[in-house]
């Protein structure tokens, strides 16, 4: 029965998969729980492998948690690591909001044979708005500080300050940014970050 019970899950997987793939482009996306450890919840319901996440919610994880989502239609995949939350917005401004903790972030240019993906997109945490596309990197927000940062492992991105409309700046590979509580109340320029640096990130959470 074990053995029936895994092969339906990877069954129903990919499925989804392809039904995404062979969709319009004004069908809603689903993410799909492609990878979970520990414990982790949408909308304080538990979420297991193989789940598929259709409507706007709040993700939250577990003490040494962690939990994979691949959102095929967009090319992306999001990594969230443990005790963190974010909300997930599937409407056409691909918004979303890290309101605590870490997560990994990979989002690819637009697939030429699928047409998936390609769109853009932000992800925001309280103080900070990114635009994303074509990119991998690790943000770290922690509220009660007011502090958000980003480490940049491929592409770029713009990171924004939120109360300040006029104060951006384009964070690139092998960079490092950061506002609020000990980065100040401005996005300062980015800092260049050693190798060693960057690799201590990288293992920070798994890559998607």
């Amino acid at each position: 029965m074990k053995t029936l019970s895994i092969l339906f899950t990877i069954f129903i997987t990919i499925t989804n998969v392809f039904a995404q793939e062979t969709l319009p482009n004004n069908t809603p996306p689903v993410a799909l729980v492609h990878k979970i450890i520990g414990s982790a919840f949408f909308d304080g319901k538990e979420i297991k492998m193989g789940d598929s996440l259709s409507k706007n919610g709040l993700i939250t994880t577990s003490n040494k948690s962690f939990i994979q989502l691949k959102i095929v239609k967009w090319n992306t995949s999001i990594n969230l690591g443990s005790n963190s939350k974010m909300e997930l917005n599937f409407a056409s401004e691909k918004k979303y909001t890290l309101m605590d903790g870490y997560c990994r972030w990979k989002s690819l240019i637009r697939d030429a044979v699928t047409k998936s993906g390609g769109g853009k997109g932000k992800i925001y945490t309280k103080n900070v708005a990114m635009g994303v596309r074509g990119t991998d990197f690790l943000i770290k927000s922690f509220p009660i500080f007011g502090e958000t940062e980003i480490v940049m492992f491929d592409g770029e991105v713009l990171m924004e300050n939120i109360d300040d409309k006029e104060n951006s700046v384009v964070v690139t590979k092998g960079q490092w940014g950061g506002l609020g509580g000990r980065f100040g109340k401005k996005i300062n320029p980015p800092l260049d970050l050693p190798k060693e640096v960057l690799t201590s990130f990288e293992q920070l959470i798994e890559a998607p």
